[in-house]
């Protein structure tokens, strides 16, 4: 077997040893390659190995790109399936490159076993997170999903004072001198959880549809405004997104539906609200896919 001795690691090597030491089948879930793989370059660099793994930030961490590479991630709903084409008996490592992947991969492994994928994702935020923002919304968003697993999603019994003291942590971090234009649509979500929360009826279903909203617009920019090396077309091509500017405009559009809904309801009539409702669904040109 012929060895590329000098030449750099690649996404497909670290992923045939990834599957090979995982073990526990051919695939994984998509958010636990996306962790491990963020992961496991910190450790191969770490190690003296070359290898710079391709990846963007977004909605709950960093993605890593699979484009031009023997791996392939399939979506269903909400589950997911990573795929490799390359076998470890297809590498052509030298003996010294396979053994720095292998070891760095055993480590994270290990790291994951012990706190597992939201706990790896806990890390990369705490360590690596640009913004204090990122931080600061994965707590609000941890403990959202805390109060679901606890409770039904049309509880209306939650620990409402909470989740006002994590959305008001996550508006005081927020980057506005960075990101200007994003401040009327930051301040709408506020005023929107502000009312959900004082009413008594909202459920806790609503509040986690409500918090998520903003995060959906925001967390577009973010993927292409942290630099990271991919460019534009490659994460659109990787979210599955063929405009991303009109994909905010839709959560945005989705954002003052609920303000119609829920702030200036006995304004307008039910005709005006009617016909704007029409205008958000034929902006929808597209399928919103759950990722990573």
């Amino acid at each position: 077997m012929s060895q590329r001795r000098g030449e750099e690691i690649e996404l497909g090597d670290v992923a045939a040893i990834l599957f090979d030491e995982f073990g526990r089948s051919s695939t994984m879930h998509a958010k636990t390659f996306h962790k491990t793989t963020y992961f496991i370059e910190k450790r191969i660099q770490e190690l003296g190995g070359d290898f710079d793994l391709p990846y963007f930030w977004y909605k709950f961490g960093t993605m890593t790109v699979t484009e031009n590479s023997p791996v392939t991630i399939q979506y269903s709903g909400d589950e997911s399936e990573v795929l490799c084409s390359r076998r470890t008996d297809d590498l052509t490592l030298s003996e010294e490159q396979e053994d720095i992947i292998r070891t760095a991969t055993k480590q994270v492994l290990e790291e994951h076993d012990d706190l597992d994928t939201e706990g790896l994702t806990d890390r990369m935020y705490e360590e690596d997170a640009p913004y204090e923002a990122q931080r600061k919304y994965r707590q609000l968003d941890d403990f959202v999903q805390w109060q679901l697993y606890k409770e039904d999603e049309e509880q209306t019994d939650f620990e409402r004072d909470e989740v006002r003291r994590y959305i008001n942590e996550f508006i005081d971090s927020f980057p506005e001198h960075e990101f200007p234009e994003y401040e009327n649509d930051l301040f709408l979500w506020y005023d929107l959880l502000s009312n959900r929360l004082t009413d008594q009826s909202t459920t806790l279903g609503e509040i986690e549809d409500l918090v998520e909203l903003f995060w959906s617009i925001f967390s577009i920019e973010l993927a292409v405004s942290i630099d990271t090396g991919p460019s534009v077309e490659t994460i659109k091509r990787e979210l599955g997104i063929g405009d991303l500017r009109k994909r905010q405009q839709y959560f945005r559009n989705e954002l003052r539906k609920k303000e119609r809904e829920h702030l200036y309801i006995e304004e307008e009539s039910d005709h005006l609200i009617e016909a704007a409702d029409t205008v958000v669904a034929s902006e929808l040109e597209f399928i919103e896919t759950s990722r990573a």
